[in-house]
């Protein structure tokens, strides 16, 4: 009638599952994630500007982003040397990990990423106000010459997909009727600037794979294991990381790792109480409503101990569960760690 008993190895083994949560950043949670909007410039730039660029050096930035992901790379989609370029797929696009003078990284640290960035989890947006189609920074000043860029509209910008005009009207009813002051609604969801990873390791354009748009085209890489987003086409680039902080969501990976342990009792064991009441008189004897044969203890806690006797960690049942004489019983214990 003890009331510890030992367990076997066999009782005890690790199993584990991969956690995936969704994250979305903007404003001031940029700031708390520590999420990077780098800029990456070449000297060999005709025009090279000034190296830093928010107290980090432009051309370092592209040095390491180059000699990680693009050295060796050709225009063909293959490589020379004998360089690790961490392929996230065996498909290879035209554009893809190719890299130019000017680079934009989205670097999203490890305690928000996991593993790994999900695919085809990633998007990077330009925040738009709820009641207009302004950015919410509407004037825009470039880094390096000053000037003041205007933007009315975001849907067009950098080569995005123009409204197919056929498509504008279906049927004769969706006419605008002057005389009821109709206007024309038109579909945004034809046209986005948003880029989107397309779970082969690519940046694309959101709606570039839709049937109605043009052949996507490539605007950079994504790196899922490491968390680095690089933008290759240097108008977006240049757009993200200098213009404004743009929203980003992505879903991590995070493998979660458990301890089981079955707790085995046979039908003879553990079938009496050590609760102080069930004792009475100075002698200590049993109480008359536990001394029958019918009396069956409730289990509500399961403890477990090392060598010293020491208690690691406590299991604590939905509700009491009586034990059985006639059969054995396992109870569960699951621990995260």
């Amino acid at each position: 009638m003890g009331a510890y008993k030992k367990l076997n190895r066999q009782d005890v083994f690790v199993s584990d599952y991969v956690a995936r949560k969704s994250w979305i950043a903007s404003g001031s949670l940029l700031t708390e994630y520590k999420i990077d909007f780098l800029r990456g410039i070449s000297s060999s730039l005709s025009s090279y500007p000034n190296d830093f660029y928010k107290g980090r050096s432009q051309e370092l930035i592209w040095r390491s982003i180059d000699q990680l992901y693009y050295r060796g790379s050709r225009n063909d989609n293959t490589y020379t040397g004998s360089y690790e370029h961490y392929q996230q797929s065996t498909l290879t696009k035209e554009g893809s990990r190719q890299i130019g003078d000017e680079v934009g990284v989205v670097s999203i640290p490890r305690n928000v990423v996991g593993t790994n960035i999900g695919k085809e989890s990633f998007v990077i947006k330009p925040l738009q106000s709820t009641d207009n189609n302004y950015l919410s920074e509407g004037y825009l000043a470039d880094f390096n010459t000053g000037k003041e860029d205007y933007t009315e509209n975001y849907q067009t910008l950098f080569g995005s997909n123009i409204l197919d005009t056929t498509g504008y009207l279906v049927e004769e009813g969706d006419y605008v009727d002057e005389s009821s002051q109709q206007y024309l609604d038109i579909n945004k969801s034809q046209q986005r600037a948003e880029l989107i990873d397309d779970g082969e390791g690519s940046l694309i354009f959101s709606g570039s794979k839709l049937s109605f748009t043009k052949d996507e085209s490539v605007t950079g890489d994504i790196i899922y294991t490491h968390g680095q987003t690089v933008i290759t086409n240097k108008d977006v680039a240049r757009y993200y990381t200098t213009y404004l902080k743009p929203q980003v969501e992505w879903k991590a990976n995070q493998p979660i790792y458990t301890y089981n342990v079955h707790c085995k009792v046979k039908d003879s064991e553990m079938n009496f109480t050590y609760n102080r009441t069930a004792v009475s008189g100075s002698n200590g004897q049993i109480a008359s409503n536990v001394a029958g044969t019918d009396f069956s203890p409730y289990v509500t806690t399961i403890g477990l101990y090392n060598d010293a006797n020491e208690l690691l960690g406590v299991g604590k049942i939905g509700k009491p569960i009586p034990m059985s004489k006639n059969s054995d019983m396992t109870f569960e214990l699951k621990i995260d760690i």
